[in-house]
């Protein structure tokens, strides 16, 4: 009988320690998000539309990156508007200072921009129309 109980104990020590590696391993993979929430300084909101439509977006796609999403906020006198994209390559992003995507990205809005110059001003110009952004960066938790 204590041979057996040993046994007992033994094979459920195995199975109580097996459990989480094969929970671990059917884990499902996460999605990272960066959210942005913007206050647009008093009659910014076409301009920055245009900016998005026009480099953003495209650069976006030229890379295979998904769209990022706009939610226009309508009620919230302290916010305009809340940007939601998924970041290529998830939390590894944060692990590299020369991340490739986002490198790509950047030559892509070049491109569409005509030179390093326009890109420049492009982006003073954007810094210009937003009066506040706050980015929070989460991820999906299957």
């Amino acid at each position: 009988m204590l041979k057996f109980t040993k046994l007992l104990a033994a094979s459920a020590a195995v199975a109580l320690f097996a459990i989480p590696a094969q929970a671990q391993e059917a884990e499902e993979p996460r999605t990272t998000y960066r959210v942005t929430v913007i206050d647009l300084e008093d009659g910014a909101d076409d301009r920055w539309f245009e900016i998005h439509e026009t480099y953003v977006a495209p650069a976006r796609a030229a890379t295979g990156q998904s769209a990022e999403t706009v939610h226009w906020v309508m009620t919230n006198p302290d916010v305009d508007l809340i940007v939601v994209s998924e970041m290529h390559g998830g939390m590894a992003a944060f692990d590299s200072h020369a991340n490739p995507h986002r490198d790509a990205f950047f030559a892509a809005v070049r491109e569409r921009a005509g030179s390093d110059d326009a890109m420049e001003a492009l982006g003073e110009e954007i810094d210009g129309l937003v009066k506040s952004a706050t980015t929070y960066f989460t991820h999906t938790h299957p």
